[in-house]
């Protein structure tokens, strides 16, 4: 019997430890946003209101330990700018970063963008400064290849909308 409960005690805290730094998206009502804050904040800095930015920067953020889940919304993620935004990725005004904000130095992302677990982030730049960002909500998306890859080109497609063609 001891045995058995030492088993089973040891399942749970692997399973529990896979699931580190994943959201629980299940565990959200439908609609629910991940971001308590909301889909934008003002953490990191930003630049007057009508600046007009001139680049559009899509972080993919993960921790140290990743599930499946977040390795495949991120795939998605990637594949849905390599396919839908060659051009805007060619000319510049489109860049994706995959940043590990446990590792160091890059923890002030965490405070600058309200993470708490992967996500995507959409951000408006001018220069290195910070015009407007998003949060985004993959995680509804989550288990939907297709779906995610329309909601982030959407979002992207949104932002870019901003960046002033020259």
């Amino acid at each position: 019997m001891m045995r058995a409960n030492t088993l089973a005690m040891l399942s749970l805290v692997a399973t529990a430890g896979v699931l580190v730094g994943c959201d629980n998206a299940a565990a959200r009502p439908a609609g629910a946003s991940a971001d308590p804050a909301g889909s934008s904040s003002t953490a990191a800095p930003l630049l007057q209101p009508d600046a007009v930015p001139d680049k559009v920067v899509v972080y993919y953020f993960h921790g140290e330990r990743r599930c499946r889940t977040c390795m495949g919304i991120q795939a998605t993620i990637v594949r849905t700018i390599r396919e839908r935004f060659a051009e805007d990725t060619a000319s510049g005004a489109l860049v994706f970063q995959e940043i590990n904000y446990e590792a160091p130095g890059n923890e002030h992302f965490v405070k600058d963008f309200d993470l708490s677990f992967s996500t995507m982030v959409v951000v408006a730049r001018k220069g290195q400064a910070t015009v407007k960002w998003k949060n985004t909500e993959v995680w509804d998306y989550a288990h939907d290849q297709a779906a995610l890859a329309d909601y982030a080109e959407r979002e992207i497609r949104n932002y870019l909308a901003m960046v002033k063609k020259s």
